[in-house]
């Protein structure tokens, strides 16, 4: 089943559900500029649910609606993406889980399968084909050089592969994450995963610590697959093993 939302119905909605913001990178813009206007459209809003059966005639909201926004709210894990206009945000419970769609349009929900929260958010990305470069990983310190003009990479291959890059047209650009949330409401956050398009493919970029504190960022060519697993990496660290499968 999926639910899509206009952005006034989701205002009102969430409004209703006094959860607090949404999660990054999902967002509930407010409409109405006084509480005369936020009445009125409320009252509209309302008024279409009703008309739709996603509220009954009490204001209660169907279970299926609560639900899915009560676990928007209080997901214990989730993988969040942005790029090209489009904000997502697959998250569960160890039992059950929602995929999350915004556009412009509004708020598209979908439940999904609770072994699917790293997949089904890889599989809204535009297609593209594996990156044909090298894979490379450098100091972090050493893309700040590049950007200032001043040589960057310590080995042949790492100059080759990062003078090819840069020279190539980014086409499409994103960006990926995880989250965690604890029994008592902290949330952890994941590094950035990042990923762009060039004629050459796709690739991801990420940033991990060396042993003796400096970041080095991995640049790799990247598929689906490649996404998944490394996403997949990620929420295992961070997620605690009794929330049952989560990482396809």
């Amino acid at each position: 089943m999926t639910q899509f939302l206009t952005p006034v119905a989701l205002d009102f909605l969430w409004e209703s559900v006094a959860a607090g913001e949404l999660p990054y990178p999902l967002e509930a813009k407010s409409h109405g500029e006084t509480m005369d206007q936020r009445g009125l459209l409320r009252h509209r809003v309302f008024e279409d649910l009703r008309a739709q059966r996603l509220m009954d005639p009490q204001g209660r909201l169907a279970p299926h609606v609560e639900d899915w926004l009560t676990l928007l709210a209080r997901g214990t894990h989730s993988v969040d993406a942005v790029f090209e206009g489009v904000s997502a945000l697959s998250t569960g419970d160890g039992h059950r889980a929602l995929l999350a769609t915004q556009t412009g349009q509004g708020l598209s929900l979908r439940a999904i399968d609770p072994s699917a929260v790293v997949s089904s958010v890889v599989a809204l990305l535009p297609p593209s084909r594996r990156g044909s470069e090298q894979s490379i990983t450098i100091p972090a310190a050493d893309l700040t050089a590049m950007a200032k003009g001043r040589p960057a990479g310590r080995t042949t291959t790492d100059r080759q592969v990062l003078k090819a890059l840069s020279e190539q047209p980014k086409l499409r650009a994103g960006q990926l994450a995880v989250n965690t949330r604890n029994p008592m409401g902290g949330r952890t956050r994941s590094p950035v995963v990042s990923w762009f398009d060039t004629e050459t493919g796709r690739y991801l970029t990420y940033t991990r610590k060396g042993v003796d504190g400096t970041d080095w960022i991995t640049i790799a060519p990247a598929d689906a697959a490649t996404l998944r697993h490394h996403l997949g990496e990620l929420l295992t660290k961070a997620t605690p093993a009794a929330e049952g499968p989560h990482r396809r």
